[in-house]
């Protein structure tokens, strides 16, 4: 079943960007758009209030410690998972390191591009 659901495991699909410097790309893709992500947050929540960020965690750190705390915590999180990810491409699953990583690309699109419309 696996294989017909997900092809042979050599195929072309399967290894694409599974090399250690695709996987090592990727997590620098990931890390530039959760800054971007965090960057127009920051800008959009200072210029037009708190009340428009949709993460009520992000709202509840921007209000009780600031702007800095927030930056902290959100690059904390993003490199926890980056690691996280890297590691587990090291340890033998490139493919499921690469999709994750992609996925986490996506969510720091979606947060940079959602600030843009606010």
């Amino acid at each position: 079943m696996r294989r017909l659901l997900l092809g042979p495991e050599n195929s072309r699909a399967a290894t694409l960007a599974t090399s250690q410097h695709a996987i090592y790309a990727l997590a620098c893709l990931v890390m530039i758009m959760h800054t971007l992500d965090l960057a127009t947050g920051l800008r959009m929540m200072l210029v037009y209030g708190i009340n428009l960020e949709q993460n009520p965690l992000a709202r509840f750190i921007m209000h009780n410690a600031g702007p800095l705390a927030l930056v902290e915590f959100k690059l904390g999180v993003v490199l926890a998972a980056v690691v996280l990810f890297v590691r587990t491409a090291k340890i033998g699953r490139p493919r499921l390191a690469r999709n994750c990583l992609l996925i986490a690309a996506v969510i720091g699109i979606l947060g940079w591009t959602s600030n843009l419309v606010g």
